[in-house]
Protein backbone atom coordinates (compact mmCIF):
# COMPACT_ATOMS: atom_id res chain seq x y z
CA UNK A 1 0.00 0.00 0.00
CA UNK A 2 2.96 2.52 1.03
CA UNK A 3 4.68 2.15 -2.61
CA UNK A 4 1.26 2.28 -4.45
CA UNK A 5 0.99 5.77 -2.73
CA UNK A 6 4.57 6.68 -3.00
CA UNK A 7 4.42 5.40 -7.29
CA UNK A 8 1.12 7.63 -7.63
CA UNK A 9 3.04 10.49 -5.99
CA UNK A 10 6.06 10.13 -7.73
CA UNK A 11 3.83 9.77 -10.85
CA UNK A 12 2.15 13.30 -10.74
CA UNK A 13 5.34 14.97 -9.33
CA UNK A 14 6.87 13.89 -12.98
CA UNK A 15 3.79 14.64 -14.56
CA UNK A 16 3.87 18.15 -12.83
CA UNK A 17 7.42 18.70 -13.44
CA UNK A 18 6.85 17.81 -17.33
CA UNK A 19 3.44 20.24 -17.62
CA UNK A 20 5.84 23.21 -15.87
CA UNK A 21 8.71 22.60 -18.61
CA UNK A 22 6.69 22.58 -21.26
CA UNK A 23 4.21 25.51 -20.57
CA UNK A 24 7.90 27.64 -19.29
CA UNK A 25 8.74 26.37 -22.58
CA UNK A 26 5.75 28.13 -24.59
CA UNK A 27 5.89 31.30 -22.32
CA UNK A 28 9.24 31.97 -24.35
CA UNK A 29 7.34 32.56 -27.03
CA UNK A 30 7.26 36.13 -27.14
CA UNK A 31 11.13 36.26 -26.91
CA UNK A 32 11.93 34.41 -29.88
CA UNK A 33 10.98 34.36 -33.50
CA UNK A 34 9.39 31.81 -35.54
CA UNK A 35 11.90 32.92 -38.08
CA UNK A 36 14.75 31.80 -36.14
CA UNK A 37 12.40 28.30 -33.86
CA UNK A 38 9.02 28.15 -35.32
CA UNK A 39 7.81 25.39 -33.26
CA UNK A 40 7.83 26.69 -29.66
CA UNK A 41 4.65 28.81 -32.03
CA UNK A 42 2.88 25.61 -31.65
CA UNK A 43 2.92 25.96 -27.43
CA UNK A 44 0.79 29.56 -27.97
CA UNK A 45 -2.29 27.47 -29.03
CA UNK A 46 -2.05 25.56 -25.92
CA UNK A 47 -1.38 28.18 -23.60
CA UNK A 48 -4.53 28.25 -21.90
CA UNK A 49 -4.82 24.97 -21.52
CA UNK A 50 -1.46 24.14 -20.10
CA UNK A 51 -2.29 26.90 -17.62
CA UNK A 52 -5.46 25.40 -16.83
CA UNK A 53 -3.57 22.29 -16.12
CA UNK A 54 -1.43 23.98 -14.15
CA UNK A 55 -3.65 25.28 -11.89
CA UNK A 56 -5.62 22.24 -11.03
CA UNK A 57 -2.02 20.54 -9.98
CA UNK A 58 -1.91 23.68 -7.94
CA UNK A 59 -5.18 23.42 -6.04
CA UNK A 60 -4.95 19.19 -5.98
CA UNK A 61 -1.27 20.10 -4.21
CA UNK A 62 -2.51 22.41 -2.17
CA UNK A 63 -5.10 19.41 -0.92
CA UNK A 64 -2.73 16.34 -0.70
CA UNK A 65 0.66 17.94 -0.45
CA UNK A 66 1.19 21.45 -0.15
CA UNK A 67 4.79 21.22 -0.55
CA UNK A 68 4.22 20.13 -4.15
CA UNK A 69 2.04 23.06 -4.76
CA UNK A 70 5.37 25.66 -5.40
CA UNK A 71 6.13 23.57 -8.51
CA UNK A 72 3.07 25.32 -10.36
CA UNK A 73 3.21 28.15 -8.04
CA UNK A 74 6.98 29.19 -9.24
CA UNK A 75 5.78 28.70 -12.52
CA UNK A 76 2.86 31.17 -12.60
CA UNK A 77 4.41 33.82 -11.01
CA UNK A 78 7.85 33.08 -13.95
CA UNK A 79 5.29 33.29 -16.75
CA UNK A 80 3.23 36.28 -15.36
CA UNK A 81 3.70 38.75 -18.28
CA UNK A 82 2.13 36.05 -20.91
CA UNK A 83 -0.39 35.42 -18.44
CA UNK A 84 -1.78 38.87 -17.57
CA UNK A 85 -1.27 38.98 -21.89
CA UNK A 86 -4.13 36.81 -22.17
CA UNK A 87 -6.82 37.38 -19.51
CA UNK A 88 -7.95 40.58 -18.33
CA UNK A 89 -8.71 40.95 -15.32
CA UNK A 90 -11.32 43.95 -14.51
CA UNK A 91 -15.30 44.42 -13.03
CA UNK A 92 -18.42 45.18 -15.37
CA UNK A 93 -18.23 48.64 -13.49
CA UNK A 94 -15.40 49.70 -14.79
CA UNK A 95 -16.40 49.24 -18.23
CA UNK A 96 -18.12 52.36 -19.32
CA UNK A 97 -17.95 54.59 -22.62
CA UNK A 98 -18.53 58.22 -22.18
CA UNK A 99 -20.43 60.64 -24.23
CA UNK A 100 -19.54 61.06 -27.72
CA UNK A 101 -18.21 64.81 -27.71
CA UNK A 102 -15.68 63.73 -25.13
CA UNK A 103 -14.18 60.69 -26.58
CA UNK A 104 -13.63 58.39 -30.06
CA UNK A 105 -15.37 54.96 -30.66
CA UNK A 106 -12.96 53.09 -32.14
CA UNK A 107 -14.05 49.58 -34.28
CA UNK A 108 -11.78 46.69 -35.79
CA UNK A 109 -13.83 43.78 -38.03
CA UNK A 110 -12.93 41.25 -40.06
CA UNK A 111 -15.27 41.66 -42.04
CA UNK A 112 -15.28 38.17 -44.33
CA UNK A 113 -16.11 39.98 -47.97
CA UNK A 114 -19.46 40.41 -46.46
CA UNK A 115 -19.78 36.30 -47.14
CA UNK A 116 -19.26 37.12 -50.59
CA UNK A 117 -18.19 33.21 -50.78
CA UNK A 118 -20.10 31.75 -48.20
CA UNK A 119 -23.11 31.67 -49.59
CA UNK A 120 -24.91 32.17 -52.62
CA UNK A 121 -26.55 35.35 -52.24
CA UNK A 122 -24.37 37.10 -49.80
CA UNK A 123 -26.81 40.75 -49.88
CA UNK A 124 -28.68 40.07 -46.10
CA UNK A 125 -25.21 39.01 -44.96
CA UNK A 126 -24.14 42.23 -45.94
CA UNK A 127 -27.45 43.82 -45.03
CA UNK A 128 -27.10 42.26 -41.55
CA UNK A 129 -23.55 43.58 -41.04
CA UNK A 130 -24.11 47.18 -41.86
CA UNK A 131 -26.98 47.37 -39.73
CA UNK A 132 -24.46 46.47 -37.04
CA UNK A 133 -21.93 48.85 -38.04
CA UNK A 134 -24.23 51.31 -38.19
CA UNK A 135 -25.42 51.06 -34.64
CA UNK A 136 -22.14 51.46 -32.72
CA UNK A 137 -22.13 55.27 -33.95
CA UNK A 138 -18.12 54.97 -34.70
CA UNK A 139 -15.77 57.65 -35.41
CA UNK A 140 -12.82 54.91 -36.45
CA UNK A 141 -13.80 51.63 -38.53
CA UNK A 142 -11.10 49.80 -39.05
CA UNK A 143 -12.17 46.70 -41.41
CA UNK A 144 -9.86 43.88 -42.74
CA UNK A 145 -10.46 41.17 -45.67
CA UNK A 146 -12.63 43.93 -47.16
CA UNK A 147 -14.33 43.44 -49.90
CA UNK A 148 -15.99 45.98 -52.44
CA UNK A 149 -16.85 46.49 -56.51
CA UNK A 150 -18.03 48.83 -58.84
CA UNK A 151 -18.91 46.49 -61.60
CA UNK A 152 -22.64 46.68 -62.11
CA UNK A 153 -25.10 44.29 -60.22
CA UNK A 154 -22.68 44.21 -57.49
CA UNK A 155 -21.89 46.27 -54.00
CA UNK A 156 -19.66 49.46 -53.69
CA UNK A 157 -19.05 48.71 -50.28
CA UNK A 158 -16.34 51.47 -49.87
CA UNK A 159 -18.60 53.88 -50.94
CA UNK A 160 -21.66 52.42 -49.22
CA UNK A 161 -20.48 52.67 -45.75
CA UNK A 162 -19.05 56.01 -46.13
CA UNK A 163 -22.46 57.19 -46.92
CA UNK A 164 -24.39 55.23 -44.58
CA UNK A 165 -21.82 55.38 -41.35
CA UNK A 166 -21.60 58.62 -41.71
CA UNK A 167 -17.56 58.03 -42.47
CA UNK A 168 -16.66 60.35 -45.47
CA UNK A 169 -13.02 60.02 -44.75
CA UNK A 170 -11.33 56.33 -46.03
CA UNK A 171 -7.87 54.83 -46.89
CA UNK A 172 -8.29 51.45 -49.01
CA UNK A 173 -5.30 49.07 -49.48
CA UNK A 174 -6.82 47.48 -52.86
CA UNK A 175 -3.68 44.73 -52.04
CA UNK A 176 -5.93 42.61 -54.86
CA UNK A 177 -7.78 43.33 -57.20
CA UNK A 178 -9.38 41.20 -60.64
CA UNK A 179 -10.26 43.36 -63.88
CA UNK A 180 -9.93 46.15 -61.94
CA UNK A 181 -13.34 46.62 -60.92
CA UNK A 182 -13.12 44.26 -57.74
CA UNK A 183 -11.10 45.04 -54.95
CA UNK A 184 -9.71 43.27 -51.11
CA UNK A 185 -7.75 44.32 -48.82
CA UNK A 186 -7.94 46.39 -45.63
CA UNK A 187 -9.76 49.72 -45.37
CA UNK A 188 -9.55 52.46 -42.49
CA UNK A 189 -12.73 54.73 -42.23
CA UNK A 190 -12.71 57.79 -40.11
CA UNK A 191 -15.30 60.65 -39.14
CA UNK A 192 -12.47 63.32 -38.83
CA UNK A 193 -10.56 64.59 -42.00
CA UNK A 194 -7.30 62.48 -43.13
CA UNK A 195 -4.35 64.55 -43.81
CA UNK A 196 -1.80 61.81 -44.64
CA UNK A 197 -2.32 58.22 -45.53
CA UNK A 198 -0.04 55.21 -46.97
CA UNK A 199 0.53 51.57 -47.23
CA UNK A 200 3.76 49.83 -46.27
CA UNK A 201 3.96 46.06 -47.85
CA UNK A 202 4.18 43.52 -44.84
CA UNK A 203 5.88 41.20 -46.85
CA UNK A 204 6.65 39.25 -50.53
CA UNK A 205 4.97 37.58 -52.61
CA UNK A 206 1.40 37.59 -55.06
CA UNK A 207 -1.07 37.40 -51.73
CA UNK A 208 1.11 39.42 -49.49
CA UNK A 209 -1.30 42.50 -47.80
CA UNK A 210 -0.24 46.06 -46.80
CA UNK A 211 -0.33 47.57 -43.07
CA UNK A 212 -2.30 50.79 -44.05
CA UNK A 213 -2.58 53.89 -41.78
CA UNK A 214 -4.10 57.20 -41.94
CA UNK A 215 -3.69 60.62 -40.17
CA UNK A 216 -6.36 62.34 -38.76
CA UNK A 217 -7.08 65.43 -37.22
CA UNK A 218 -9.11 66.04 -34.07
CA UNK A 219 -9.77 69.16 -32.60
CA UNK A 220 -6.50 70.22 -33.47
CA UNK A 221 -4.45 66.79 -32.80
CA UNK A 222 -3.21 64.72 -35.18
CA UNK A 223 -3.80 60.89 -34.66
CA UNK A 224 -2.33 58.31 -36.58
CA UNK A 225 -4.90 55.16 -37.15
CA UNK A 226 -3.16 51.88 -37.76
CA UNK A 227 -4.65 48.47 -39.81
CA UNK A 228 -3.53 45.62 -41.12
CA UNK A 229 -4.86 41.64 -41.44
CA UNK A 230 -1.45 39.57 -40.98
CA UNK A 231 -0.99 36.23 -42.63
CA UNK A 232 -3.39 33.76 -41.89
CA UNK A 233 -2.44 29.77 -42.00
CA UNK A 234 -4.99 29.96 -45.34
CA UNK A 235 -6.80 26.79 -44.62
CA UNK A 236 -8.95 25.68 -47.27
CA UNK A 237 -12.42 23.67 -46.69
CA UNK A 238 -10.28 20.35 -47.04
CA UNK A 239 -8.04 21.35 -44.32
CA UNK A 240 -10.91 22.42 -42.00
CA UNK A 241 -12.66 19.12 -42.62
CA UNK A 242 -9.53 17.01 -41.67
CA UNK A 243 -8.82 19.50 -38.40
CA UNK A 244 -12.98 17.98 -37.52
CA UNK A 245 -11.78 13.91 -38.58
CA UNK A 246 -8.79 14.39 -36.22
CA UNK A 247 -10.23 16.26 -33.27
CA UNK A 248 -13.40 13.28 -33.40
CA UNK A 249 -10.87 10.91 -33.40
CA UNK A 250 -12.20 9.51 -36.96
CA UNK A 251 -8.94 9.75 -38.70
CA UNK A 252 -5.13 9.86 -37.65
CA UNK A 253 -4.79 12.10 -40.76
CA UNK A 254 -1.26 11.46 -41.21
CA UNK A 255 -1.39 13.04 -44.60
CA UNK A 256 -3.69 16.13 -43.27
CA UNK A 257 -1.64 16.59 -40.50
CA UNK A 258 1.65 16.82 -42.35
CA UNK A 259 0.09 19.61 -44.86
CA UNK A 260 -1.58 21.28 -42.18
CA UNK A 261 1.92 21.75 -39.87
CA UNK A 262 3.34 22.89 -43.23
CA UNK A 263 0.87 25.48 -43.87
CA UNK A 264 1.28 26.58 -40.04
CA UNK A 265 4.65 26.47 -40.28
CA UNK A 266 4.78 29.01 -42.82
CA UNK A 267 2.25 31.46 -41.48
CA UNK A 268 3.85 31.58 -38.41
CA UNK A 269 7.56 32.67 -39.96
CA UNK A 270 5.67 34.64 -42.15
CA UNK A 271 3.90 36.20 -39.35
CA UNK A 272 6.79 37.22 -37.45
CA UNK A 273 8.51 38.84 -40.12
CA UNK A 274 5.43 41.35 -40.57
CA UNK A 275 5.10 41.80 -37.01
CA UNK A 276 9.02 43.36 -37.22
CA UNK A 277 8.14 45.55 -39.94
CA UNK A 278 4.44 46.52 -38.48
CA UNK A 279 6.67 46.86 -34.38
CA UNK A 280 9.06 48.88 -36.00
CA UNK A 281 7.04 51.44 -37.71
CA UNK A 282 4.65 51.98 -35.02
CA UNK A 283 7.77 52.89 -32.73
CA UNK A 284 8.55 55.37 -35.62
CA UNK A 285 5.46 57.23 -35.58
CA UNK A 286 5.55 60.82 -34.72
CA UNK A 287 2.01 61.14 -33.47
CA UNK A 288 -0.20 58.81 -30.78
CA UNK A 289 -1.56 55.66 -32.70
CA UNK A 290 -4.41 53.81 -32.52
CA UNK A 291 -3.50 50.02 -33.92
CA UNK A 292 -6.43 47.65 -34.80
CA UNK A 293 -5.90 44.74 -36.67
CA UNK A 294 -6.65 41.12 -37.42
CA UNK A 295 -3.28 39.10 -36.31
CA UNK A 296 -3.86 35.79 -36.84
CA UNK A 297 -2.03 35.18 -33.61
CA UNK A 298 -2.84 34.81 -29.79
CA UNK A 299 -1.76 37.12 -26.90
CA UNK A 300 1.16 34.12 -25.88
CA UNK A 301 2.82 34.47 -29.09
CA UNK A 302 5.98 36.59 -30.35
CA UNK A 303 4.08 38.69 -33.03
CA UNK A 304 1.28 40.40 -29.97
CA UNK A 305 4.31 41.05 -28.32
CA UNK A 306 6.28 42.52 -30.66
CA UNK A 307 3.75 44.33 -31.89
CA UNK A 308 2.08 45.80 -28.73
CA UNK A 309 5.51 46.88 -27.38
CA UNK A 310 4.47 49.70 -24.85
CA UNK A 311 0.96 50.51 -26.13
CA UNK A 312 -2.24 49.52 -24.32
CA UNK A 313 -4.22 46.62 -25.11
CA UNK A 314 -7.37 48.31 -24.78
CA UNK A 315 -8.91 44.60 -23.88
CA UNK A 316 -6.58 44.13 -21.27
CA UNK A 317 -7.75 47.75 -20.20
CA UNK A 318 -11.30 47.42 -20.12
CA UNK A 319 -12.16 43.53 -21.14
CA UNK A 320 -13.03 40.07 -18.76
CA UNK A 321 -11.34 37.29 -19.07
CA UNK A 322 -9.99 35.54 -22.42
CA UNK A 323 -12.03 37.60 -24.72
CA UNK A 324 -12.31 34.81 -27.67
CA UNK A 325 -13.11 37.03 -30.70
CA UNK A 326 -12.39 34.03 -33.95
CA UNK A 327 -15.30 31.51 -33.87
CA UNK A 328 -14.13 28.74 -35.06
CA UNK A 329 -11.31 25.81 -34.26
CA UNK A 330 -10.99 26.68 -30.37
CA UNK A 331 -12.98 28.66 -27.89
CA UNK A 332 -9.48 30.26 -26.53
CA UNK A 333 -8.78 32.27 -29.74
CA UNK A 334 -8.16 36.25 -29.09
CA UNK A 335 -6.64 37.10 -32.89
CA UNK A 336 -8.11 40.70 -33.05
CA UNK A 337 -7.00 43.72 -31.69
CA UNK A 338 -6.82 47.22 -30.52
CA UNK A 339 -4.09 48.70 -29.16
CA UNK A 340 -3.63 52.40 -28.40
CA UNK A 341 -0.57 54.75 -27.21
CA UNK A 342 -0.47 55.89 -23.53
CA UNK A 343 -1.81 59.03 -25.20
CA UNK A 344 -5.42 57.52 -24.29
CA UNK A 345 -6.98 56.75 -21.96
CA UNK A 346 -9.42 53.19 -22.59
CA UNK A 347 -12.63 54.26 -20.76
CA UNK A 348 -14.35 50.73 -22.50
CA UNK A 349 -14.23 47.89 -24.54
CA UNK A 350 -16.76 45.49 -25.78
CA UNK A 351 -17.20 42.46 -28.15
CA UNK A 352 -20.12 41.71 -30.35
CA UNK A 353 -21.03 38.14 -30.53
CA UNK A 354 -21.91 38.10 -33.98
CA UNK A 355 -21.48 35.43 -36.18
CA UNK A 356 -22.14 37.46 -39.53
CA UNK A 357 -18.60 36.71 -39.85
CA UNK A 358 -16.18 34.39 -38.20
CA UNK A 359 -14.47 36.73 -36.17
CA UNK A 360 -16.46 38.92 -33.67
CA UNK A 361 -16.03 42.61 -34.15
CA UNK A 362 -14.27 44.75 -31.24
CA UNK A 363 -15.20 48.13 -30.09
CA UNK A 364 -13.09 50.17 -27.40
CA UNK A 365 -14.02 53.76 -26.29
CA UNK A 366 -11.33 56.27 -26.10
CA UNK A 367 -10.34 59.73 -24.77
CA UNK A 368 -7.68 61.89 -24.50
CA UNK A 369 -5.41 61.58 -21.36
CA UNK A 370 -1.57 61.54 -21.71
CA UNK A 371 1.51 63.25 -23.30
CA UNK A 372 2.32 63.15 -26.78
CA UNK A 373 5.14 60.73 -28.29
CA UNK A 374 8.69 62.60 -27.82
CA UNK A 375 8.78 62.52 -31.07
CA UNK A 376 5.69 63.77 -31.78
CA UNK A 377 5.04 66.58 -34.39
CA UNK A 378 2.90 69.59 -33.76
CA UNK A 379 0.80 70.33 -36.49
Amino acid sequence: MRFLRLFTKGFFVILNVALVLIFLAACLAPYISPAWFWPISFLTLAFPFLLGLLVLFLLGWLVFNYRYALLSLTAILLSWKSISAFIAFNMPAGNKPIPAKESITVMSYNVSQFGLYKERDSKYTRQAMFALIKKQELDIACFQDFYTAERKNDFNNREDISHEMNLPYRFFSSDFNRNGNQHWGSIIYSKYPIIASDKVKMSNGPLSESLIYADVVRRGDTIRIINMHLESYRFNQKDYRAIRKIRNQEDTGLVATKSIVQKMREAYIRRSQQADIVGNFIRQSPYPVIVCGDFNDTPASYTYFKIRGDLQDAFLKKGIGIGRTFNGLAPTLRIDYVFVSPYFKVNSFRKINSDLSDHYPVISNLSIAGEKPANAVNK
